[in-house]
């Protein structure tokens, strides 16, 4: 299937986007990061399906208004999978973003189109089709203590 130029660009400026968690720790070690109020439940992630066991997970928890309100850099990987528990979790409405950052370099890295040479996950296991998916396809809503697994998804392009 060929690609025009336009849907091409598109798709780098859209996955980029998407795919980028910006966070701010410079430390080596895992760092949960709160960027707005706490709550009292808990969010347990289950990463699976990973390629190999290099490198570390950079995750991004998101608000329904796209803010985003925990990150989490240098998660571990043993078994070709990942796990986080971020506690102090308030009720509501999310999205979870993650890449597995396989050189450590803490930045996604793309080919010269814009697309994801790493992997990457949103929540609900939403795949990208020309473009990131909808925002609103990946979230889900905390009431109480919750478990979302996610798949590692790759673009090989």
């Amino acid at each position: 299937m060929k690609l025009k130029k336009l849907d091409l660009k598109y798709l780098l400026i859209i996955l980029v986007v998407n795919l980028q968690i910006v966070l701010g720790q410079k430390d080596s070690s895992q760092k949960i990061r709160y960027f707005t109020k706490k709550g009292i439940y808990s969010l347990t992630i289950e990463i699976l399906d990973l390629e190999s066991n290099e490198g570390n997970i950079m995750l991004g928890l998101f608000d329904e208004n796209k803010n985003q309100i925990v990150g989490v850099k240098k998660i571990p990987i043993s078994k070709k999978k990942s796990f986080v528990k971020i506690d102090s979790i308030a009720s509501g409405n999310y999205v979870v973003k993650f890449w597995h950052d396989t050189n450590n370099n803490e930045k996604l890295d793309i080919n010269f189109l814009g697309i994801p040479k790493e992997e990457f996950g949103n929540s609900n296991n939403v795949k990208p089709k020309f473009g990131p998916p909808k925002f609103e396809d990946m979230i889900f809503k905390i009431e109480d203590n919750f478990y979302l697994k996610m798949i590692a998804q790759s673009l090989n392009l």
